[in-house]
């Protein structure tokens, strides 16, 4: 079940700051917006695809955004992460970025590349807390299993706002 309000945005959220990141070295021309989820579930073996659940939750992460007017979907190298938000990408005539070095590399390029910005982002468990970190979010509630969606503002004085919501079944 995807729940979302009116407007094509998560309900039951609880907005959480950052803590004061007044130094926080990302300062974009204009806010940024970053959808980010953890790939939904995989099948085994090194670079698996998605499972039937996970294509299921894929296509619930379309459904959740397809009111929302995204500018760029990232994902990692990973097939799982990629397939996670393809449905969204091809849902909004975009293209699934992987070229980025590393969860610094693309915080730097959602900063500098994405002033103004609604962006989607395709993770994993070990790398959203890094690229949250980049960003300048200080406090969150971590990655725990499938199916959340956090929505990061960083603003241009490197402020981070974060709410957390869950999508699919």
């Amino acid at each position: 079940m995807v729940d979302s309000g009116a407007a094509g945005t998560p309900t039951d959220t609880a907005s959480r700051d950052s803590a004061d990141t007044g130094d926080a070295p990302l300062r974009p021309d204009a806010p940024v917006t970053l959808y980010a989820v953890r790939h939904a579930e995989k099948g085994t073996g090194s670079d698996p695809d998605l499972t039937k659940e996970g294509h299921a939750r894929a296509a619930a992460l379309a459904t959740l955004l397809h009111e929302v007017e995204l500018h760029a979907a990232y994902a990692t190298s990973y097939l799982r992460t990629q397939q996670t938000v393809q449905p969204t990408a091809d849902d909004h005539g975009l293209a699934v970025n992987i070229d980025f070095d590393g969860e610094e590399d693309l915080a730097q390029q959602l900063a500098l590349e994405h002033g103004g910005d609604t962006v989607v982002h395709a993770g994993h468990t070990n790398t959203l807390p890094d690229l949250f970190r980049a960003l300048g979010a200080e406090t969150w509630d971590g990655v725990d299993g499938y199916g959340q969606v956090w929505i990061l503002v960083l603003d241009e004085a490197g402020h981070v706002d974060i709410e957390m919501s869950s999508y699919g079944e």
